[in-house]
């Protein structure tokens, strides 16, 4: 298993989930145009995710090119994780006829947005990162996958690993007010509050810098845990810098966002030795059958994080989707978001059934220490 060589304690969530839906629209002009787009954050304060996801999917476009002998180009969309951007980024897909799915967005809030744009377009859009569960809930939103799990789901693993791995009995935890952060914090709470743990809560907003105060509160509660369920890594490495500058000894307990070795770890300057943080997706870098992609991945573009693995994933759903149907002819929206929602493969880069189902609840929680530089 790869190991980064930082030290923090990573729990990986792994789950495949995501809604059916059915719609119709006009074909691409010519198979040979055929187009996919990917939305994501590619500049701002969270690029080192969204670049990964974007040169992710570049890869598996590249490898679906050469291995069908189609040819589909991929369209970038930077959102910087803003919801009104991901508007307009929305409203130019759909005016591109020869798009016919999205990778992403990545951020619920972003999902939330571009949905009224999507569904009426019914253009197909698999996320690589979003995981509010309303998104998936009845009557959920026509259109829309994802690869990854729900927030009840990981809030609800994370909270119980936390209560019985971690043994606290006194947890702390601060969203950062964005739908994902939010979400994911209230289903820990939810579960923490059922285990007996004694919960407080506070909030922050990505604009934030400085955390002094809310970290003099919080030592005011002596927390056994901080958890962090923020999309910015650097201010989870803030956060955990104040922390020590105030001499708390709280666990800091991160997620997705904040596993960036460059962000949460470098950038804390030791402040997060022994933290940890969960994943909704394995590290690929320690999975014998993905060694070719993550050999490839590393000659092109360097080393990476586990934001690719999800973002690969997306990806070929949505290539495979079109394949598939072109069969019957020129694809077309219609066609290939009805291709995948029938997406059922097992033969995957996260080695976890790809089925595109409305409400998959399963998850398993694996954890393993990294040891110092």
């Amino acid at each position: 298993m790869f190991k980064p060589k930082y030290s923090v304690k990573l729990a990986v969530v792994l789950m495949v989930v995501a809604l059916v839906a059915v719609g119709y629209n006009r074909p691409a002009s010519a198979q040979t145009a055929a187009k996919i787009a990917i939305m994501g954050p590619f500049t701002g304060n969270a690029a080192s995710i969204g670049l990964e996801q974007l040169n992710f999917a570049k890869l598996a476009v590249a490898d679906f090119n050469k291995s069908s002998g189609m040819s589909v180009q991929l369209i970038e969309v930077d959102t910087q994780l803003d919801a009104a951007k991901a508007v307009t980024g929305a409203q130019s897909i759909v005016s591109n006829n020869d798009v016919l799915g999205v990778v992403g967005p990545a951020g619920s809030q972003e999902v939330e947005a571009v949905a009224p744009i999507f569904t009426p377009a019914n253009i197909p859009f698999v996320a690589n990162s979003a995981t509010r569960t309303s998104l998936t809930e009845p009557p959920g939103i026509k259109g829309f996958f994802r690869v990854v799990p729900r927030d009840d789901v990981q809030g609800s693993t994370d909270a119980n690993f936390i209560a019985s791995v971690l043994k606290a009995k006194n947890v702390y935890l601060i969203d950062d007010q964005t739908s994902y952060s939010s979400g994911l914090a209230d289903q820990a709470e939810k579960t923490l509050k059922s285990l007996n743990v004694t919960t407080e809560r506070d909030s922050i907003t990505q604009k934030d810098t400085d955390f002094s105060a809310l970290v003099t509160r919080l030592k005011g509660a002596s927390p056994d845990v901080v958890f962090v369920p923020f999309q910015l890594a650097n201010q989870a490495a803030q956060m955990a810098k104040q922390m020590q500058e105030q001499g708390v000894k709280a666990t800091l307990f991160g997620t997705d966002g904040d596993f960036s070795p460059d962000d949460f770890i470098k950038a804390a300057a030791g402040a997060t030795d022994g933290a940890y943080v969960s994943f909704f997706a394995p590290d690929i870098h320690g999975l014998d059958a993905d060694k070719d992609i993550v050999a490839a991945y590393q000659k092109q573009y360097g080393d990476f994080g586990s934001f690719g693995g999800p973002s690969y994933a997306a990806t070929t759903v949505l290539l495979e989707a079109i394949q598939r149907a072109s069969k019957a002819g020129t694809a077309t929206r219609a066609s290939v978001l009805a291709e995948v929602a029938k997406t059922d493969d097992a033969r995957v880069i996260l080695r976890a059934q790809r089925s595109l189902s409305s409400r998959s609840k399963m998850a398993s929680l694996c954890w393993y220490p990294v040891p110092p530089q």
